[in-house]
C-alpha cells in the first residue's frame, strides 16, 4: 500500500500523522526508509525493506504470543491429528487418555501433516502427531520421533500388478492414481518420485480421506501411494514395495513449538501421549 492517503484511511488517522510517524521512525533508525518523488510515487529503500522484514517477524511473534497466552487459559489441548496417523496411532493414545480422565480435554484438528505443521507454527494448535519426510529439524519446533516406515504402492487384488511383490515407479506411467489433497506429506513423495523418473503421472481423483481412497483402490478405480502404515488396511489390497533406490521414509513424531509453555493439564496429556507412542 504505497500511498500515504490510503494508509491514513486504513488506520482512520490524518495523512500528516502517517508522515510524522515515518519521520520519527527514520530518525530512530538513522536511515532513509522511503523516498517520495514529486509525482507522489513512494519507493522503499533497502533499509526500509530490511525493517519491513523485522516488522513482519515482530507482528507474527506478537500474534503467536497472544494465541499461546489465550490457549493457556483453556482447560484443554488442541491436537493436530492427520487422518493417516489418527487411524493408526490414535486408538492406543485414546485408551490411555480415557483411563486418565483426559480424553475429553483434547480438541482435535484433522488435516494433512503439511497443513498441521503450518497450523502448529501459527499457534492454531498446541501439539501434533504428524508425519514428515525424514526427521523434522527446525529451529522453532521440537520433534520427538516415534516411528519410521517406507512408502509403497497399493493396488486392488483385481489389478494386474497384484501378482508382483514390488514395482519400480517408472513402470507406473500408464496407471491412474488416487492421491491425497494438498497439505499431505504423501504428495511430496509422489511428486519427487515422478520428477526423478521424468514423467507426469495421471491423477484421476484426490481426497482428504484415506478410508475413501482405499475403498476406491479396492474397487480397482486406481492405485495409490501410501506409507506402509496401511499394510493391514484390507485383505482386498496388495502392497507393492517400491524398488527404486533412496525412497523417502514416512517419519512420525510428536511435535510442538519451542516457545509453547504447557500448563499442568496439557503436560499431563503430553506425558500420556509419550507413554503410548515412545
Amino acid at each position: 500500500m504505497k500511498n500515504f492517503s490510503k494508509v491514513a484511511h486504513k488506520f482512520n488517522v490524518s495523512q500528516p500523522t502517517i508522515t510524522f510517524a515515518l519521520q520519527r521512525l527514520e530518525r530512530e533508525m538513522n536511515s532513509k526508509l522511503i523516498i517520495r518523488h514529486r509525482n507522489q510515487e513512494l519507493i522503499i529503500t533497502d533499509s526500509g525493506d530490511q525493517l519491513l522484514l523485522h516488522a513482519k517477524a515482530i507482528i507474527k511473534h506478537y500474534q503467536l504470543a497472544r494465541s499461546e497466552i489465550e490457549n493457556m487459559k483453556e482447560d484443554k489441548l488442541v491436537l493436530g491429528l492427520p487422518p493417516v496417523i489418527e487411524n493408526n496411532y490414535f486408538p492406543q493414545v485414546s485408551t490411555l487418555l480415557k483411563d486418565n480422565g483426559l480424553l475429553d480435554k483434547i480438541e482435535t484438528i484433522e488435516i494433512g501433516s503439511e497443513a498441521t505443521l503450518k497450523a502448529l507454527k501459527n499457534g492454531e494448535i498446541d501439539l501434533a502427531l504428524m508425519g514428515s519426510i525424514n526427521p523434522l529439524v527446525e529451529s522453532t519446533i521440537y520433534a520427538e520421533e516415534f516411528d519410521r516406515r517406507p512408502f509403497a504402492i497399493y493396488v486392488s487384488k483385481k489389478h494386474p500388478l497384484a501378482k508382483q511383490k514390488g514395482v519400480y515407479f517408472k513402470d507406473l506411467k500408464k496407471e491412474d492414481f488416487i492421491l491425497f489433497k494438498d497439505g499431505f506429506i504423501h504428495n511430496n513423495v509422489f511428486n519427487a518420485m515422478a520428477k526423478r523418473n521424468h514423467f507426469r503421472p495421471k491423477v484421476i481423483f484426490r481426497s482428504g480421506s484415506s478410508h475413501s481412497m482405499l475403498k476406491m483402490i479396492e474397487n480397482n478405480v486406481g492405485i495409490g501411494l501410501f506409507s506402509t502404515l496401511m499394510s493391514d488396511a484390507s485383505d482386498q489390497l496388495v502392497k507393492l514395495d517400491l524398488l527404486d533406490q533412496d525412497v523417502p521414509r514416512f517419519v512420525t513424531s510428536i511435535v510442538y513449538r519451542r516457545s509453547h509453555k504447557f500448563n499442568s493439564l496439557q503436560m499431563q496429556i503430553l506425558e500420556q501421549i509419550r507413554r503410548a507412542l515412545i
